[in-house]
């Protein structure tokens, strides 16, 4: 089971890519509905790639990663760590060092430089035996919104599948996708139009651990919400009054 800590990480983190959401689509006027983030392109793709963390590319280890430590000829060295919600660890005769982001080739060296005062030639070999979980989230108009787990080749129509779907209300050709690559701080978000993919075309890019789908509302769902939240919630005598109706345009 997931610490206290790592519970609240992934709140933060949620919370955070929640916000990003939140500025890429604007409050609606009316009854229109336009997303702020950018049509993904083909020149896109590379990029996006380079911002995945992927397992079985350049990783960058993270927290909730457990390392297998093993030092060739001082095999009293070797250690099974998992990396602390802040990013740390605590390796013998090193201390406390920071890793979240480091590749494990990085680590080895780092580790070596620092053990070479005591160790003879140290040769340090570093492996993540066990990663955090990987999950993606799916939010906006989808039947179930929340976290899906994270596979190899995922790609996003399948991600919002595995969500339930797209509800009736759903703009599948402005999809937001936000990747993260793991980090708070930095993300790049692009638009995707998904109804070529519901008709059988391929989708031209697969999903990373972390990214985020935001499904938003069609201009029609906008003008329903539009009109409960203005007109049927704010005027008491509509509520439950039987044969009131209203129309949304002329």
């Amino acid at each position: 089971m997931r610490s206290e800590r790592e519970r609240r990480r992934g709140q933060t983190i949620l919370g955070l890519l929640t916000g990003v959401i939140l500025v890429l689509v604007p409050l609606v006027n009316g009854c229109s509905s336009n997303v702020a983030a950018p049509e993904l392109t083909v020149e896109d793709i590379p990029r996006f790639s380079m911002a995945g963390n992927f397992p079985d590319h350049i990783y960058r280890m993270e927290p909730g990663d457990t390392l297998q430590i093993r030092y060739t000829y001082h095999p009293d060295m070797n250690q099974e760590i998992v990396i602390l919600p802040d990013g740390k660890i605590s390796v013998q005769l090193v201390g406390e060092i920071p890793v979240s982001g480091m590749t494990t080739r990085e680590l080895e060296q780092l580790l070596a430089q620092k053990t070479s005062e005591n160790l003879r030639d140290p040769e340090v070999i570093v492996s993540v035996s066990k990663f955090a979980e990987r999950t993606v989230y799916i939010g906006g108009e989808v039947e179930k919104p929340g976290t899906i787990p994270y596979r190899k080749g995922l790609r996003p129509l399948q991600a919002i599948i595995s969500a339930g779907g797209f509800r009736e209300t759903a703009r599948a050709d402005s999809v937001i996708l936000v990747r993260t690559g793991g980090s708070e701080t930095h993300f790049i978000s692009r638009k995707l139009n998904l109804t070529d993919s519901t008709g059988g075309i391929e989708e031209p890019l697969v999903l990373a651990p972390h990214d985020v789908i935001f499904v938003p509302r069609s201009s029609i769902a906008e003008a329903n919400l539009w009109v409960k939240q203005h007109i049927t919630e704010l005027i008491p005598f509509l509520k439950g009054s039987a044969g009131v109706t209203y129309r949304t345009g002329p």
